[in-house]
């Protein structure tokens, strides 16, 4: 094994190796770029990735997951990074040696309909008044509440028109009467010229950006004496949650979040709190007559 110092100063030398040697000059994406540079990972065995053997893969990778100083978020990028790394070099039979990643079976937080309703008073400014509601009303994703134009806020019909999301799928989302208010008074007062949302009057046309809204969150839950580890995302999750106890099949919910897979979609199941009148035999159904 080598000494930390030594470890030190391979790892600068590793570092000029990827940024110049193992990564294609055309690769388009600057994040992966920036994870091959800070790999000094191989110096487990004093060899560089593409110099493992398959058996010295799959031991530092079950060194790197066993100790308590790597999160799983640490991990996962590294196996990703390596990936992208081997398939760069066509090292396919290195490719195949590394392991599949578990994702946690964590339960996402949600707020209930008492905090929705002290958290949609708290912001002082419409705009973020607006901005919650709108999450909550419709379950948008942070990058799509950030990028919604004025367009796509069809007022008569009462729906959303969401381009191209995630899954690079178009959908429509239908929002309630009281957004109808809400995105007409705001029309009036704020004037935004082309999304829903945007900046200060000095910047007219800029959208907020997803810092921004993450700090209207967090302000509005201070005010409003919400101490639960929530993010926006949580309205997203909330809104799903209250979608399926007021009444919405999974499937709806599903069409409505956008989701690709159903399987994301079902995690709400463990969340929302669905009336005990809603669970039958089918019997009863099956003979609604007791005499037939």
């Amino acid at each position: 094994m080598m000494k930390h110092a030594e470890r030190y100063q391979a790892s600068k030398k590793w570092q000029c190796i990827l940024c110049n040697a193992w990564l294609l000059p055309e690769d388009p994406n600057p994040p992966m770029r920036i994870t091959f540079v800070r790999w000094p990972r191989a110096l487990h065995c004093g060899k560089t990735p593409l110099e493992m053997e398959p058996d010295e893969i799959d031991n530092y990778l079950y060194f790197i997951v066993n100790r308590d100083t790597d999160s799983q978020s640490s991990f996962k990028h590294l196996v990703y990074g390596m990936r992208k790394l081997y398939k760069l070099n066509e090292c396919d039979h290195l490719h195949i040696t590394l392991p599949s990643i578990n994702r946690p079976q964590k339960l996402p937080v949600v707020f209930s309909t008492e905090e929705i309703k002290r958290l949609l008073k708290a912001p002082k400014l419409l705009r973020d008044r607006l901005l919650l509601g709108v999450i909550y009303d419709t379950g948008l994703r942070i990058s799509e509440a950030s990028s919604l134009l004025i367009e796509d806020v069809d007022m008569d019909r009462q729906q959303l028109f969401v381009r191209q999301s995630k899954n690079k799928q178009d959908r429509y989302i239908p929002f309630s009467s009281h957004i109808v208010r809400g995105v007409g008074n705001y029309l009036k007062i704020d004037r935004p010229r082309k999304f829903l949302f945007e900046r200060g009057n000095q910047h007219k046309g800029v959208p907020l950006s997803h810092t921004r809204i993450r700090m209207i969150l967090k302000d509005a839950m201070k005010v409003a004496g919400i101490n639960k580890k929530a993010c926006v995302h949580s309205l997203r999750h909330t809104y799903a949650t209250h979608q399926l106890e007021a009444g919405q099949t999974i499937y709806g919910v599903k069409h409505l979040l956008g989701h690709a897979d159903i399987k994301n979609t079902e995690v709400y199941l463990h969340l929302a709190r669905v009336p005990d009148q809603a669970f039958f035999g089918m019997l009863d159904k099956l003979y609604v007559n007791p005499s037939s």
